[in-house]
């Protein structure tokens, strides 16, 4: 069993508080370096919660936003698991997650992206 402190430690948080990343304002080798950043979150999230292409596709990097989603959806988690966190923290998130999956399978479903295919919007 993974203890919280490692788990934040994969993710490059055990230190830090959340960062709020402006996807817009990032120059091309920082947004590379958020982009690895997210993509190891991502990961986790898709295996955790067993989702599927259908709410996350493969291509999602290709898709800004479903990027700009994942990392609000990141920098919350990552809020809500901080040692000195709200205790509610963790509810707020799953309550959000509940949200964002929403919109996440709206917009996958707009893009037509599968498994195997990505589509460029």
């Amino acid at each position: 069993m993974t203890s919280r402190d490692e788990l934040l430690r994969s993710f490059d948080l055990a230190d830090n508080d959340p960062e709020i990343v402006c996807w817009r304002d990032l120059d091309p080798s920082t947004t590379a370096a958020e982009l690895t950043r997210l993509t190891s979150w991502a990961d986790w999230i898709i295996d955790r919660y067993n989702l599927d292409h259908k709410l996350i596709p493969p291509c999602w990097p290709e898709h800004g936003a479903l990027v700009e989603e994942l990392s609000a959806l990141r920098t919350l988690w990552e809020a809500s698991y901080l040692e000195d966190a709200n205790p509610s923290g963790p509810l707020a998130f799953h309550r959000d997650l509940d949200f964002a999956l929403r919109r996440l399978r709206e917009w996958t479903s707009r893009l037509g992206c599968s498994r195997t295919e990505h589509r460029p919007e």
